[in-house]
């Protein structure tokens, strides 16, 4: 005898991609990548401001943030009371620019191999920097591991729907379905532009990198996976 034939439940995930906040050399439009600088003295002026944004009056089932101090101080003025929840992970870094962190456009203008990299970055590395393949590889090993949790938080949601529909239905629900609807799982992730323009051009068949647009500093994007298949889609 069957009972309570299972489907596939509703698995989604909706990112909530907040840039952190400006540093100096952001201000000076320099090249930052991995160099640790704390943010600008007024943009925390700024970041409080932004506190009662929309997106972040979600209940979020997992908060994320770049280990880097920029991204960190971001999180303390915008959203202090998620800093306990915070997993902070090295993959979230934005693009390491080696040599050239700290240098202005103007200054490497006339560099043939930065006129290179900016023509094509995926054939070519800053000197003493990350690799692109490398940089979007970190990325995708993040998003993977964060969809197989999602898909364990389902599947454990799911059992634990089925096993109180058997028990509440035994006798009398034979052959019938009952989908679990839920709510998307929401994740915070605090970030740096370029991470955040790379995961818009994987969601937006349209875009690219480099007309990804990322949102101002403090700003919030918000994008969407959605289980299909067994695959984690955009």
């Amino acid at each position: 005898m069957e009972h309570n034939k299972r489907t596939e439940p509703e698995a989604d995930l909706e990112l909530s991609l907040l840039r952190h906040g400006q540093t100096r050399w952001n201000a000076e439009r320099r090249y930052l990548g991995h160099t640790d600088l704390p943010l600008f003295p007024g943009a925390r002026d700024e970041l409080l401001l932004r506190r009662d944004q929309p997106e972040l009056s979600a209940s979020f089932w997992r908060v994320y943030c770049s280990d880097l101090l920029r991204c960190r101080e971001t999180l303390a003025c915008v959203a202090p009371e998620l800093i306990s929840r915070a997993r902070y992970d090295l993959r979230l870094r934005e693009l390491n620019f080696g040599a050239w962190e700290g240098c202005t456009y103007e200054q490497l203008q006339h560099n043939k191999q930065y006129r290179s990299w900016v023509d094509d970055p995926a054939a070519v590395t800053p000197p003493k920097g990350e690799a692109w393949g490398a940089f979007t590889a970190r990325l995708q090993h993040f998003l993977d591991e964060l969809g197989q949790a999602a898909e364990q938080w389902h599947q454990a949601h799911q059992d634990h729907q089925d096993h109180q529909d058997h028990q509440e239905h035994q006798e009398h629900q034979d052959h019938q379905t009952h989908p679990v609807a839920t709510q998307p799982l929401r994740v915070l992730i605090v970030t740096h532009g370029g991470v955040i323009r790379q995961l818009r051009a994987w969601s937006e068949a349209e875009l690219s990198f480099y007309n990804a647009p990322a949102p101002p500093p403090g700003g919030i994007t918000t994008i969407r996976l959605r289980m299909e298949n067994g695959n984690w889609r955009f």
